[in-house]
């Protein structure tokens, strides 16, 4: 079974033109996972990028892709002093499946945090959280969860035995099984890990993602990251959920947001 780096690696074929292989088991169901493709991405744009790290990228899922080969474009759009701009698209049979845009710069651990706003509700130690188990109560087999690790905290699982919270919240301990250390392109997985947020309303099943970005605020720390979900409104088919993360040693390393559809009942 392929660990991260090589489920995600790129091969540069010409300057801005990569090729991938999707790997199936980075899936929920037969649909892989939005975390993973962008962490994909990412690294083709990183090997042709000017600095080290995405600071910004915003994703558009335009239609899922499927297991194996798939091109990826990279096209520089601004190259500055401290940052660049760049735009990455995932295509198969020339039709485009991802459409991204990333500003990359350079981060480093030893930046002296300014202001920090008040911490979200604290996530339950790793050994008092569940394992998330790879087949979901409504039969969706989740191979992604054969690779990441993901410990739930028990307040926001209700939902798998039928009993859910009510509300738009998911929190957990997130790291890779093959023991990969965190990274800007793991958090780029990490956002986009646990369950949605609409499980805590009982609204199992596919929730495919429309639109997300993520903020690298950070370099993380090794060790487990921990992981915030909160959402703000459900309706006619849309829910949002905003993410944070934060390293083993408590730095906020990553922010996101994301638009998905929900299925209407």
């Amino acid at each position: 079974m392929p660990d991260f780096n090589d489920a995600s690696a790129t091969h540069r074929l010409a300057p801005g033109h990569h090729t991938v292989d999707i790997d199936s088991t980075w899936a929920v169901g037969d649909v892989p996972n939005g975390g993973y493709l962008l962490a994909m991405m990412l690294r083709a744009a990183l090997a042709e990028a000017a600095h080290p790290h995405p600071v910004s990228t915003t994703a558009h899922f335009l239609t899922p892709p499927t297991s194996g080969p798939a091109d990826v474009h990279v096209t520089v759009l601004r190259t500055g002093r401290t940052i660049e701009t760049l735009r990455v698209s995932l295509l198969q049979e020339e039709t485009p499946r991802v459409e991204l845009v990333v500003t990359v710069s350079t981060l480093t651990r030893s930046a002296p945090v300014e202001w920090v706003g008040p911490l979200p509700e604290a996530v339950a130690p790793v050994d008092d959280c569940v394992p998330a188990v790879v087949d979901l109560p409504d039969g969706t087999h989740v191979g992604l969860l054969e690779h990441v690790d993901i410990r739930l905290d028990p307040q926001t699982l209700g939902w798998f035995s039928g009993r859910p919270a009510g509300q738009l919240s998911m929190r957990g301990h997130v790291r890779l099984a093959d023991g990969t250390q965190p990274d800007p392109v793991v958090l780029a997985l990490a956002v986009d890990a646990l369950p949605p947020t609409v499980f805590g309303l009982g609204r199992l099943g596919w929730a495919p993602t429309v639109e997300l970005s993520v903020l690298t605020r950070g370099l993380p720390a090794p060790g487990w990251l921990t992981v915030h979900l909160r959402g703000r409104l459900v309706r006619d088919g849309w829910f949002d959920e905003e993410a944070e993360v934060y390293d083993a040693e408590g730095a906020l390393v990553a922010q996101s947001r994301q638009l998905a559809r929900i299925r209407v009942t």
